[in-house]
């Protein structure tokens, strides 16, 4: 049973900044002219890296956190008791067509507080990938950017990571099922293989190539959006993520070495298509 949303979720940050809560009167201004830049994928895929990368191009601007948390008017997955697992509470985090112009301009207002002078605006929310179609409709230009990675590695990441909230399902046991978590990954690629026919601007890249060539993604990525190239001394800098400061590097290998075999098997009972889709399926650890 999915909980009510927390009314006094964003209260405090947004009196700080004269925001009222209640969707009908706000201040900020309207972001006119702008490109908008949405990083989508899977909870631990390394989009938080992938939007730091990009934050650095002197064109680029960015959010201060994930932009879910900067405004009322998009819902999250722990309103409803689910913290890194939006595909539980899907439904309810969807925007009503009806509503959609004006949930898009209350959340470029509550936005245009955070952002800077620069043409290029980045977004980078998780619990946003279920909705990036609201975003190709009201925020545009809207480049869109999906990052993937392998599948073990994200679903072994989001069961060691997620702190279960009181009173779900699974807080007894104190982590998500790995199955569950495998879920959430599968669930993560269909939704953006059913959108990203109707993206105008689209481009998938895979966190593999983000850390162990960042200098050739670093290109393609410039040249879909059409700015300048990335300065190559950029790659040999260290970014802190979630805390922890380290130079670019892929991380897959403690979090596969971490799963059972068990663990693994049923991972490949979940989602055994998609890892096979994308190259990463093998058959046993």
């Amino acid at each position: 049973m999915s909980q009510k949303p927390l009314k006094i979720r964003f209260a405090t940050r947004l009196r700080k900044n004269r925001l009222w809560s209640g969707l009908t009167y706000v201040t900020g201004h309207e972001l006119k002219g702008k490109s908008w830049i949405f990083i989508i994928g899977c909870y631990n895929s390394g989009t938080t890296l992938l939007e730091k990368i990009l934050a650095s191009h002197p064109a680029l601007g960015s959010l201060s956190e994930e932009g879910v948390m900067l405004t009322d008017a998009l819902p999250r997955p722990e309103d409803f008791g689910w913290r890194r697992m939006w595909h539980r509470c899907e439904a309810e985090m969807a925007i009503t067509a009806s509503k959609e112009a004006s949930v898009a301009n209350h959340i470029k207002r509550h936005w245009s507080n955070y952002y800077d002078k620069k043409s290029f605006l980045i977004e980078k929310s998780i619990s946003n990938t279920p909705r990036i179609l609201f975003f190709e409709r009201n925020f545009r230009p809207a480049y869109v950017i999906h990052l993937i990675r392998n599948g073990y590695a994200v679903s072994e990441g989001i069961m060691r990571k997620a702190a279960v909230m009181t009173g779900n399902e699974f807080a007894k046991h104190g982590h998500y099922p790995i199955e569950v978590c495998a879920q959430q990954w599968k669930r993560s690629l269909e939704v953006v293989e059913e959108a990203k026919s109707k993206l105008t601007h689209f481009i998938e890249i895979r966190y593999e190539d983000l850390t162990e060539r960042p200098d050739e993604v670093a290109k393609q990525i410039s040249l879909f959006l059409d700015i300048e190239p990335f300065q190559r001394e950029l790659f040999s800098k260290s970014f802190t993520v979630h805390r922890t400061t380290a130079a670019i590097v892929n991380m897959n290998g403690g979090s596969i070495d971490r799963l059972s075999r068990e663990e693994w098997e049923k991972i490949n009972v979940v989602a055994g298509r998609y890892l096979k889709k994308f190259g990463y399926f093998q058959p046993g650890k």
